[in-house]
């Protein structure tokens, strides 16, 4: 893997590790055992600021997410005839040179209709 992608799934992973910990912080905190007033109030904030920055790592989750997308849809993520060459000849001999061609032909064609169907939405 190439060490951008590594970043990328530590980062995911960071973040998902973050949003349990602070779900289960919240429900630690839901427990009612006749707490004073004043308890119940700093309790009340502490889950208020949790649900805060749940919703933060929620929204890091979906700008990764979206930053993923727009990278394949514009066209920016295209297999080149190169690597996929080697690639080829490492797994089999099976498809010739024209198959090939038209495989990425095939897919260079969908990314370019899906970057102008997202275009128009």
């Amino acid at each position: 893997m190439q060490p951008k992608s590594i970043t990328l799934l530590q980062k995911i992973d960071s973040i998902v590790e973050q949003l349990l910990v602070k779900f289960q912080d919240v429900f630690e905190v839901l427990k009612n055992d006749a707490k004073p007033k004043e308890v119940l109030a700093v309790e009340s904030l502490t889950i208020e600021n949790n649900a805060i920055q749940i919703i933060r790592l929620c929204q890091d989750m979906l700008s990764i997410s979206r930053s993923l997308k727009e990278t394949w849809i514009l066209q920016t993520l295209k297999v080149s005839k190169d690597e996929e060459e080697e690639n080829i000849s490492i797994r089999s001999r099976k498809w010739n040179k024209s198959e090939t061609d038209d495989v990425f032909q095939m897919f260079n064609e969908l990314s370019e209709k899906i970057a102008k169907f997202e275009g128009t939405i």
